[in-house]
């Protein structure tokens, strides 16, 4: 894993960025003599010119040490990456980084919290001694307005703050304030600063292969074990976007606004009774847009209908903090041999029920992420694989969200259509992902494909498929 996962937006490769950005010129501070003219009987001199006197910026003196840090924290943003970092300054006058490290894809200290906890530590150590100074860096609030609350919402972020202290001194903030702008950032420069002193920090040049942060401090997911004998581990990074781009299509779910269709949705379902227009917005033929609604949470929840039951053990449960611990993966083991885990799409009204009976019967469904024709393969110690041949594994590419890498095969599907209009487009796959000769269910499940979504053009019944589908379930009713 990488230390700057939390708000990665783009991807996490490290690399060194040196950028050049536009700076808001500010006026250059100067300290002119009084010329004073002198006149006299004979021809008078011309008068002197103004003589500039260099005043030293003391602040911009001592953060100085720390320009690298700060030209690191845009090229992280640049790769769109907002995680807090810092620096400390030793006692021999040595410069090093420390950031959190993300141990897990999963759990990421907060913004308010890794800076809290930054200051914290720092603050320790300045006091006894160890270090001589310190920064620490982070997306803020600040808009030229002395508000440097760590940003946490995507309207908030408005500067690069940096919180320092040198020994001797007070603790002190300033910010860089961006805006964007088509896509590009524009920092405009800090205001305590020159227009010479912010193109110096601007043109500081990251040294290729160098470790920035040879400081760091692991991050793990909070977990605790329930009377009830089932493990909670806690997330608080994860969202539906995945499993939305699997009911829309991959690429129109990056160029059509259906976060607006869906939030027009959710709140229409919150003001109209129900009624046949209403239901046709939410409920279609094989899945529902599933509304949930409490006095912490409002969210819609794409469900996948089915009929299809397993026994099933819950043995450890990764609640979403960032969704108020009302959505939630459940892992455990089905008909006592299989392990799967699955969104749980009725967690908010059944969460008692889940943290409190391990064992359930719960309806299995899934969202097919892609979908390909499977090309028959040989193992690597020359083995061939048996042509019903089906197998799951979980997914690396998308980890914790329940999602899984499949081959399997084709029992039967159906053409199916969402949306009023009818324009998402897909079919209803029956899928095997487990062949039991004793049970032709045994491990065959209802799962929804939008055709956006497909390699190839036209399923066949009995055909091997392979790709990758998210599952999820609920408690039988």
């Amino acid at each position: 894993m990488g230390i700057f996962d939390f708000f990665k937006k783009k991807n996490n490769k490290q690399e060194n960025v040196s950028t050049s950005v536009d700076v808001v010129e500010m006026p250059e501070e100067r300290v002119v003599e009084e010329v004073v003219e002198e006149f006299v009987d004979t021809i008078p001199e011309a008068p002197s010119q103004p003589v500039e006197e260099y005043k030293v910026n003391e602040e911009y003196e001592k953060i100085k040490i720390y320009n690298d840090y700060i030209v690191y924290s845009i090229a992280l943003q640049l790769r769109g990456e907002y995680t807090p970092i810092s620096a400390f300054e030793k006692e021999n006058g040595e410069v090093e980084g420390f950031a959190y490290m993300v141990t897990e894809d999963a759990y990421a200290l907060p913004p308010q919290e890794a800076v809290s906890n930054m200051e914290e530590k720092f603050e320790n150590e300045l006091q006894a001694g160890k270090i001589k100074s310190y920064v620490i860096l982070y997306h803020s609030q600040f808009d030229d307005n002395g508000n440097h609350n760590p940003a946490a919402k995507e309207e908030e972020f408005k500067a690069i703050s940096i919180s320092y202290h040198f020994k001797g001194s007070d603790k002190a903030k300033t910010g860089l304030p961006y805006i964007f702008e088509n896509n590009n950032v524009t920092y405009k420069g800090f205001a305590e600063f020159s227009h010479e002193e912010n193109n110096e920090i601007m043109n500081t040049q990251l040294i290729d292969g160098k470790d920035y942060f040879p400081n760091m401090e692991g991050i793990k997911a909070p977990e605790t074990t329930n009377e009830a004998g089932i493990i909670i581990r806690k997330s608080n990074i994860h969202n539906l976007v995945n499993t939305w781009s699997g009911i829309f299509g991959h690429e129109n779910f990056q160029t059509k606004d259906y976060g607006q269709y869906l939030t027009n949705v959710l709140m229409q379902s919150t003001v109209s009774d129900p009624s046949d227009e209403g239901k046709s917005k939410t409920e279609f033929e094989d899945v529902r847009f599933k509304t949930v609604f409490t006095e912490e949470l409002s969210t819609i929840i794409p469900e996948v209908k089915t009929d299809y039951t397993l026994d099933f053990e819950t043995r450890s449960i990764r609640e979403w903090e960032n969704a108020l611990n009302l959505q939630a993966i459940v892992a455990g083991p089905a008909r006592n041999t299989f392990g799967i885990w699955f969104f749980a799409t009725d967690y908010a009204e059944n969460r008692n029920k889940y943290l409190t009976q391990p064992h359930l019967n719960v309806n299995i469904s899934g969202i097919v992420l892609i979908l390909d024709v499977h090309q028959s393969f040989d193992l690597p110690e020359g083995t061939s694989v048996s042509e019903d041949f089906t197998t799951y594994a979980p997914s690396n590419d998308v980890p914790n969200y329940a999602c899984f890498d499949f081959i399997g095969q084709l029992v039967d599907f159906k053409e199916t259509e969402l949306l009023d209009d009818g324009s998402v487009k897909g079919y209803i796959l029956k899928l095997k992902l487990i062949t039991n000769e004793e049970r032709e269910d045994y491990f065959t499940i209802d799962a929804f494909v939008n055709k956006e979504n497909m390699k190839f053009e036209t399923p066949v019944k009995g055909m091997k498929v392979a790709g990758a589908l998210q599952l999820q379930g609920k408690i039988v009713e």
